[in-house]
């Protein structure tokens, strides 16, 4: 019997907009995935910290992936006092499920940031990675971490589970260009952002009145 394959996408989630969905659509199509837990962070480690709480930006998770029938929405991070490390979270859900192989899910901007990351060379003996591409992506990968492309990266999904766990898969088409930044500007300038977000969210932060007065810096 085949090991069940779990992905896992992190992120703000502030607000969920289509440009995650598909990237989620992406992960689970390209790799067959059982399910994809979709982890909101609680206190982030290289960024500002949300505009919405972590009860709104679940529950707008809740309400975007209703109908993507192997999507999990993971509240752990949300639970977890102190900053949310994704080697922690990987952790966890290894232990919880033993006998599956984990699939970390990432974007290229992340990824190329990932020697900043806490213990990061851990969570190669946790999980895969996959990279998802962006348009226009221009990023400077870290010296060390093209040490480990050169000997972990593999051309497709079927050689990504050969193996042992710590091979990286990138995709090179573009995903939308949709940043939650953006969503949040036009959602404070009363634009129509019904074209980027769900409607289902887009009627909740309506109902909540989310994202209306606040301004923080770009995240």
């Amino acid at each position: 019997m085949a090991a069940r394959r779990i992905g896992v996408m992190g992120g703000m989630f502030d607000p969920v907009h289509l440009g995650h969905l598909e990237a989620a659509n992406l992960a689970i199509e390209t790799l067959s995935l059982d399910e994809l837990r979709m982890v909101p962070c609680h206190v982030p480690n290289h960024r500002d910290s949300a505009h919405a709480s972590a009860e709104d930006r679940l529950a707008m998770l809740r309400l975007a992936t209703a109908d993507y029938h192997r999507v999990v929405i993971d509240d752990r991070e949300c639970r977890r006092d102190g900053v949310s490390y994704t080697v922690d979270t990987l952790a966890s859900i290894a232990q919880e499920n033993p006998d599956a192989i984990l699939v970390l899910v990432l974007g290229i901007d992340a990824f190329a940031k990932l020697p900043t990351w806490h213990r990061w060379q851990a969570l190669f003996m946790m999980a895969h990675i996959l990279v998802l591409n962006r348009p226009g992506a221009d990023f400077v990968i870290d010296p060390d971490l093209e040490i480990d492309l050169e000997c972990r990266e593999v051309a497709d999904a079927e050689r990504l589970f050969w193996g042992a766990q710590g091979k990286i898969l990138r995709l090179k088409q573009p995903q939308i260009d949709i940043s939650s930044t953006a969503v949040r500007e036009q959602l404070r300038g009363n634009v129509n952002a019904g074209t980027i977000i769900p409607r289902v969210v887009k009627d909740y932060i309506q109902a909540h009145s989310l994202y209306q007065n606040t301004r923080h810096p770009a995240g």
